[in-house]
């Protein structure tokens, strides 16, 4: 598609919108959305290898984000929403200069006629299952339900687009999918779904691929019942690969292949008694390379989570895991994993009001040649408890001690503490919270001895219109002691200030980095931003879902969910959460920053940490936020696939998402790309009291996590600053 052919797509889309917003008092359409007007400045001095920022000088943008909504009636919406923005001169933005548009989307639901019926032009999520397709589309989608009566109702998605970042460089051929999904949801059969998806990418001299057709063929279904005292689910598909992939030795290896991929999972919670498990099994073949799904290739794998609640409200997990990668070879790695998991109100004779997390497993790690032999043992421990005069502490310990069997060389020992205080006070009018910790890592074995210390502060200030966030860093490493070793020290400071007058924000963020190294030359770097956003109407409201069988709206499966998200929501009494979070068993949080935050798996089948943090207003709910980490738990699961596991989680139980942004690969530098803003993972849904929002967004203290939301209104996916910075 060319250049030309795309800007006039996109003016249309914006020319729709101006339109609506011109007959909005006549025709009940509601347009809102933001501009953002950016200007930063990027200088770096010492090694450029050194330096976060790899472009220097003055760079501006403005961007744009239109959002559109009509309800013809209780059956029948419009949705949609057009993004873009002129790039100055902004490498970090856009790659490209001028005029780019990013997000147009149409969005029609109608229940009114014979057969009801969405359709989707522009950018969508398409779903099918998870071994075929769960991708961000650019083009058509058409979901319609025939066939519904008292017992079956039957959903029908066919799919055509291109998974491309913005329609400026849209070249359908480098990623195109084609597919067809037909759901049937049985009151006593359950939900079977049959699935086609047909992928095509064209041939690429640098990256040293051939073309590549592949069709990917899967039935799924989840069957609930009931057996004696325990409600049960079933879930299972059974997928066939067939055509082209990368290769797994060159090109040539990836062409006219075909393998297949299972996956069956039971889940079940006891009726009377507190206890729910889970067995997960999963087998994808050496070819079974689907460019849709997530999953890992020549590989073989078992769950068995257990978990029991006791009536103190600690919740104990019990986890036996067994991996085998590169399994159609003569070396296959074998990965057995043996866990628990404690969390809620723990030691609380010892100090009352104690909270926290302990995790602790062993791992053993070898392969069919004998060139690998490894023991790893770990126990990871965070707890947090109320303290005097106001303060709230937070402890958390990190050991690990991996064993190389075959010699003494790959020995580490690894120790860390961390610890941090937390406390609000009132000064001049200004609510403040201020966060001081520090950090001790020190490594040992295998020819190391390194020490790691990370002193760090963070302060947030608000007062009517204005807010301040900021946060020091210090990384003094230690490594004299160590073979090679060269000391480093890095500083960090992050600030962001905005002032809210009506519709409009003004902002500026300071970002300084500083490395000091025994050997080379120092390097110290900036980033200074002001930016003007101006807010234009009022949020529009929640459009009605057509009300008829959804392809990803099914039971909520036995056992998954601790909590409901739908309607723990902003303007929720406080009565109403005390009584969702009394029927979850979950009990004696700890205050930091505005928020009361439990330790608590609200998601059960993700066994990395998770927190849940509360924020209140005049006697209702504010902000309901689920964090998930990125630590270490044992399993081979990489950051995309818990990320996708996650999202499939929540496409389960809130249906069809009204909203996708995936912008950006998960890669080894996943940190500093969050934080340049290169990457960004958005997924929304609407719901009656605001928005649910899940993805991975960038913090001042430069952590990456996975966050949760529930709020009346989020900021532009663009503003990338809306992680809840007071949970640390």
């Amino acid at each position: 598609m060319s250049s030309s052919t795309q800007t006039l797509i996109f003016f249309l889309f914006l020319s729709f919108t101006t339109y609506l917003a011109a007959e909005k008092a006549t025709t009940g359409w509601d347009v809102y959305g933001s501009n953002t007007l950016r200007g930063s400045v990027y200088d770096a001095s010492g090694p450029g290898s050194g330096s976060p920022y790899p472009f220097e000088g003055d760079m501006y943008f403005d961007e744009l984000s239109v959002f559109f909504s009509k309800e013809d009636s209780d059956y029948a919406s419009w949705r949609g929403e057009v993004s873009g923005l002129y790039n100055v001169n902004d490498d970090y933005r856009s790659q490209d200069f001028g005029l780019v548009p990013e997000r147009m989307n149409l969005t029609r639901e109608s229940g009114e006629g014979v057969i009801p019926y969405r359709v989707e032009i522009g950018d969508y999520f398409a779903y099918y299952s998870y071994l075929t397709l769960q991708r961000s589309l650019k083009g058509l989608q058409l979901e319609l339900q025939p066939f519904t009566n008292d017992r079956q109702q039957h959903s029908i998605i066919i799919t055509s687009g291109a998974n491309e970042n913005n329609w400026r460089d849209l070249t359908p051929q480098d990623n195109y999918v084609n597919g067809l999904s037909w759901l049937v949801q049985d009151q006593k059969l359950g939900s079977w779904t049959f699935n086609i998806a047909h992928n095509f990418q064209d041939n690429s001299f640098k990256a040293g691929t051939l073309d590549r057709n592949q069709y990917t063929y899967s039935v799924a279904g989840e069957v609930p019942f009931t057996l004696g005292n325990h409600f049960v689910s079933i879930e299972a598909e059974a997928a066939h690969f067939g055509g082209d992939h990368n290769g797994r030795t060159g090109a040539a290896s990836g062409q006219d292949r075909s393998d297949n991929g299972y996956l069956v999972e039971m889940r079940g919670n006891h009726k009377k008694l507190p206890w729910n498990y889970r067995f997960r099994f999963e087998r994808y073949g050496q070819d079974f390379r689907p460019t849709g799904a997530v999953v890992t290739p020549d590989r073989e794998s078992y769950e068995l989570h257990s978990g029991w609640r006791f009536q103190n409200n600690i919740q104990i997990r019990l986890r036996a895991q067994r991996f085998e990668d590169a399994l159609e070879t003569s070396n296959s790695l074998r990965t057995r994993t043996y866990g628990v998991n404690l969390t809620g109100p723990l030691l609380t004779n010892w100090y009352t009001g104690l909270n926290g997390r302990i995790d602790a497993f062993v791992q053993n790690r070898d392969n069919e040649l004998t060139t690998i032999s490894q023991l790893s043992q770990t126990i990871n421990v965070n707890l947090n408890a109320p303290l005097p005069q106001g303060w709230t502490g937070r402890l958390a310990l990190f050991l690990q001690n991996v064993k190389n069997r075959l010699g003494r060389s790959g020995d580490t020992l690894t120790r860390q503490v961390n610890i941090g205080l937390d406390r609000g006070f009132t000064i001049s009018g200004w609510q403040a919270y201020i966060t001081p910790g520090f950090t001790l890592r020190i490594l040992r074995k295998g020819g190391r001895d390194d020490e790691e210390y990370r002193p760090s502060l963070a302060l947030r200030l608000n007062r009517d219109a204005h807010s301040l966030s900021m946060n020091y860093g210090l990384q003094i490493q230690d490594r004299t002691s160590t073979l090679g070793g060269i000391d480093v020290d890095t500083h960090t400071f992050n600030a962001d200030y905005r002032y809210r007058y009506k519709h409009h924000t003004l902002g500026f963020e300071a970002n300084l980095f500083g490395r000091e190294s025994e050997l080379n030359p120092d390097t110290e770097a900036y980033r200074i931003s002001a930016y003007w956003t101006m807010t234009f109407d009022k949020p529009a409201v929640p459009a009605t879902t057509v009300r008829q069988a959804d392809v990803s709206s099914k039971a909520l499966p036995a056992g998954e969910w601790q909590l409901n998200l739908i309607t723990l929501g902003p303007e929720s009494e406080i009565k109403h959460v005390e009584s969702e979070l009394k029927a979850a068993n979950i009990s004696r949080g700890t205050q930091q920053g505005g928020y009361t935050v439990y330790e608590t798996a609200v998601l059960r089948n993700i066994f990395r940490r998770q927190r849940l943090a509360l924020a209140y207003q005049a006697g209702v709910l504010r902000d309901a936020v689920v964090v998930i980490d990125f630590d270490e738990v044992g399993n081979r699961d990489s950051n995309a696939q818990s990320y996708e596991r996650i999202r499939q989680s929540l496409i389960r139980q809130l249906g069809s998402p009204s909203r996708t942004i995936d912008e950006g690969d998960f890669t080894s530098t996943l940190a500093r790309d969050v934080n340049d803003e290169r990457f960004i993972r958005i997924t929304e849904w609407q719901t009656e009291r605001g928005s649910i929002r899940f993805g991975i967004p960038r913090r001042l203290d430069g952590q990456v996590r996975m966050e949760i939301q529930h709020r009346s209104r989020f900021p532009s996916y663009r503003d990338t600053l809306w992680s809840v910075e007071a949970v640390r």
